[in-house]
């Protein structure tokens, strides 16, 4: 089954406080414990916000492991920056891995407990180049995962990561670039099909609703005020 089908299934299917708290609540918290991932300038920080991810993935019902391997993709296209950033700092590379996974972990857990249509008809209420971005990246994101994870088992079977160091960096790398001009392609595909079918620039977000407050949204605030007690952590020990 796509990745796309699977991630709509756990968030229409599957039930928990993060499932339960208003869609605002949680696209607000997403934004803050998203903030102090990228500023978070410590590993044991970043290591932290991780744990508290995967925490919040498993209090979910969601498939952890899954969710995990999802996340590894977007950190193809950080190793190229992170291998630039290696000749000034191995820990400033490292910062960037991590970023990356957190960054993609967190969007996970969002996607993962909220129908996407919600999500999509509330950003559009603020902003709709912003609800364009998100539906797109949202598309995108899985087609990304399917065709990498199809890829990666096609040159491991071809024994691609096999021998040498030297060849596995070179196979990594070609791959690298064949995913990277595959996903351009697809973008088109994808952009070609919805306009096809209508789309003029903007979806309507006539049925948006935040949601009411209620006392399962301390589930998503929660994980805000934890995620921002460890960036401030991390800032003072700096």
């Amino acid at each position: 089954m796509s990745t796309i089908y699977l991630i709509d299934d756990y968030a229409n299917n599957l039930d928990s406080a993060m499932h339960r708290a208003s869609v605002g609540t949680k696209i607000a918290s997403t934004a803050v414990a998203l903030g102090t991932i990228i500023f978070s300038t410590t590993i044991l920080t970043l290591v932290g916000q991780f744990l508290i991810i995967l925490l919040f993935q498993f209090a979910s019902r969601l498939p952890v492991k899954r969710l995990l391997i999802w996340a590894v993709y977007p950190a193809f296209f950080a190793v190229i920056f992170a291998i630039s950033q290696a000749q000034y700092s191995v820990e400033l590379s490292a910062q960037t891995m991590l970023r990356a996974v957190d960054a993609a972990l967190l969007m996970l857990l969002l996607i993962g407990t909220t129908p996407f249509t919600r999500i999509i008809a509330v950003l559009g209420k603020a902003s709709r180049t912003l609800a364009n971005l998100a539906f797109f990246s949202y598309r995108f994101f899985f087609l990304f995962t399917d065709e990498s994870s199809r890829r990666l088992t096609a040159l491991r079977v071809r024994g691609g990561f096999q021998g040498v160091i030297q060849t596995k960096i070179k196979n990594a790398t070609n791959l690298i670039g064949l995913l990277f001009v595959s996903y351009m392609e697809s973008g088109e595909k994808v952009y070609d099909a919805v306009t096809t079918r209508g789309y003029r620039g903007e979806f309507s977000t006539e049925a948006a609703l935040l949601g009411e407050l209620t006392r399962y949204d301390f589930a998503p605030v929660l994980l805000a005020c934890l995620t921002v007690a460890l960036f401030l952590a991390g800032s003072l020990c700096v």
